[in-house]
């Protein structure tokens, strides 16, 4: 008798296990310029002052003065962190962080053309543009500050709980063939956002539709058997939406192809560009088909809007796209005064309460392998929480990646040269990383196309109480996902866009 090994599922490690930098722990380059510049102060001290005592003090003080600054945890950040923060959040308060919709006194022109209004503090200037996609339309953003475009389009998930682990470790085997193509291509979207979006449904919607749809003709014993059946069933409801959004970065390149395109189609610059994003999006569809997710709809201008407004005002249906315009998008009110959350009214608000928002960012993924479902108690088994998760993947092409993945090994054996010559105990977290390591470059060796994650969750309630019992249950929900969360207090008015469907939150 013989029995068959069990095949065992593959696992992922995102985070690593021991951030490595130049100097320090993925220092940036304003923290080291903070501590080179203390430690020239204390020298010019040890070397202009004549006495001793202060001689010796700013020799010493200020050298350590830049390392608390740079190092001392305060608050969850450091002393550096929270400066910038703090400086940004008073000038925003000094100027007037309340924000109030001119939609209803800006009025229509007399070709039929709305009047455009400012957007809300943290969004930035946006040109809406619109472009073919197959039977219907997309809307295309062109973000003027940030230098991107960008478009949306609503998928469905794969139901990957619902597949066994073979099928689910072939869907994520298809899905990284996807970002594999889209970062070797030769085309212009270098970012793709992944939108999870969680919204409260009507617990009591399949019995009101079988008390409109049914039949009062059937025997009773059926309808009693249906409502005992219907009784036994959880009232809690959910509606998740699943949106993606590419983002590409104005080059000179693309500037190029854009006017090509607008001398070939007759149209303006501008739309030339949104000709070149609605091409490059119907490749991604034609991917996203290989890798076993349906494609919904493309997001016109009336979609967009629509799904924006619902995220400032969750009791806004996604689908309610009746008399929906790009300006019509933003909120009625919105006040970013609050350092712990953001608040946000629309005129068809429910209540004159406005709701209240809370973004945070995950600080830390992974650090143990972890499964395919992963993100399952973050994403589904969280309910009555309303809920954004936005994950933006910056692309950047194989060869590109096995470089830095090779200077970074080169640092690494470096390192433990240095600490076998100098008989130094090994540290297990080095072990690991080096085996993440190797396993990066093994995947990139095979054509894997390097990615950089950046995560944000923003959690929506009536009223600060509730948020701050949602908080909570994220955080708990967070931590069954094996993540750190860290709440973007005094900037959520500014964090909140990143889980927008603007492809936003992580640095070039």
């Amino acid at each position: 008798m013989t029995t068959q090994p069990i095949s065992q599922r593959r696992t992922y490690l995102i985070g690593k296990a021991r951030p490595n930098a130049i100097i320090g722990k993925n220092r940036e380059t304003g923290e080291i310029a903070v501590i080179v510049a203390c430690a020239f102060v204390g020298m010019m001290c040890g070397l202009l002052v004549p006495l001793l005592p202060l001689r010796i003090a700013g020799l010493v003080g200020f050298p350590l003065v830049g390392l608390a600054v740079v190092y001392m945890p305060y608050k969850h950040r450091t002393f550096y962190r929270w400066f910038e923060i703090n400086r940004s959040y008073k000038r925003t308060v000094r100027r007037g962080a309340a924000y109030r919709s001119d939609a209803v006194e800006a009025g229509t022109r007399l070709d039929g053309r709305e009047v455009e209004i400012g957007s809300p503090p943290g969004i930035g200037r946006i040109n809406w543009l619109s472009a073919p996609f197959g039977p219907d339309e997309i809307a295309v953003l062109l973000h003027v500050e940030r230098r991107t475009v960008t478009a949306a389009i609503e998928i469905e998930g794969p139901g990957v709980g619902l597949r066994d682990s073979e099928d689910q470790e072939a869907l994520v085997e298809r899905f990284g063939t996807l970002l594999k193509h889209v970062a070797n291509g030769d085309g212009f979207v270098t970012r793709l956002q992944m939108l999870a979006r969680t919204l409260p449904a009507d617990p009591d919607a399949h019995a009101k539709d079988v008390e409109r749809r049914g039949d009062s003709s059937a025997p009773a014993w059926l309808r009693d058997s249906y409502d005992q059946l219907q009784s036994m069933v959880s009232t809690s409801s959910e509606q998740h939406r699943a949106y993606l959004v590419a983002c590409m970065h104005y080059t000179r390149e693309l500037a190029a192809e854009g006017n090509a395109m607008a001398r070939a189609t007759g149209h303006s610059k501008d739309e030339g560009l949104a000709v070149v994003m609605a091409r490059e999006l119907t490749d991604i569809c034609a991917r996203l088909a290989e890798a076993d997710i349906r494609v919904r709809q493309p997001l016109g201008q009336a979609r967009l809007s629509s799904l924006i407004h619902s995220m400032y005002d969750p009791d806004h249906p996604i689908d309610h796209i009746q008399a929906m315009t790009r300006r019509n998008a933003w909120p009625a009110e919105l006040d970013a005064t609050e350092p712990t959350y953001l608040q946000a009214k629309t005129r068809e608000s429910a209540t004159r309460a406005p709701w209240c928002h809370a973004t945070a960012w995950i600080k830390e993924w992974p650090l143990t392998p972890v499964g395919v479902n992963f993100l399952a108690p973050l994403l589904v088994h969280t309910p009555d929480v309303i809920r954004t998760v936005a994950v933006a993947m910056d692309l950047e092409p194989t060869d590109v990646a096995i470089e830095r993945m090779l200077t970074e090994k080169t640092n690494d054996d470096a390192e433990a040269s240095r600490a076998a010559k100098m008989n130094r105990v090994v540290d297990p977290r080095d072990i690991a990383h080096h085996s993440r390591v190797d396993q990066r470059g093994e995947d990139l060796a095979s054509g894997a196309a390097g990615v950089n994650l950046v995560g944000y969750i923003t959690v929506s309630a009536r009223s600060p109480e509730a948020l701050a019992r949602d908080k909570r249950t994220i955080r708990a929900s967070a931590g069954k996902s094996y993540l750190k969360l860290e709440w973007c207090d005094r900037e959520h008015h500014r964090a909140f866009v990143n889980t927008l469907p603007f492809a936003t939150g992580i640095r070039r």
